[in-house]
């Protein structure tokens, strides 16, 4: 079977305070270049043991994709600012 994520052109990475680890990976295959995230944390209980979810996201997406995010970042902070 063909590798889909044939190839990585950077990475960019943070992790939260929580354990959770973000990951950016910029890669491209035979159907263009997109943005790979995934959200690792550690498996309770486990050593060495991560849960991960990915998603990706095609470059010709990728803006609507910002201004979706930007929007909720925006929601969150001037509606639920007292709340969280």
């Amino acid at each position: 079977m063909e590798n889909r994520d044939k190839r990585e052109l950077t990475s960019f990475r943070f992790k939260t305070d929580r354990g959770k680890t973000f990951f950016f990976d910029i890669k491209e295959n035979d159907n263009g270049r997109f943005v790979k995230i995934t959200e690792s944390r550690p498996k309770v209980g486990e050593q060495n043991s991560y849960i991960r979810n990915f998603m990706t996201i095609p470059e010709a997406f990728l803006g609507e994709f910002i201004d979706n995010l930007e929007n909720s970042k925006k929601y969150l902070t001037e509606n639920l600012k007292d709340e969280g």
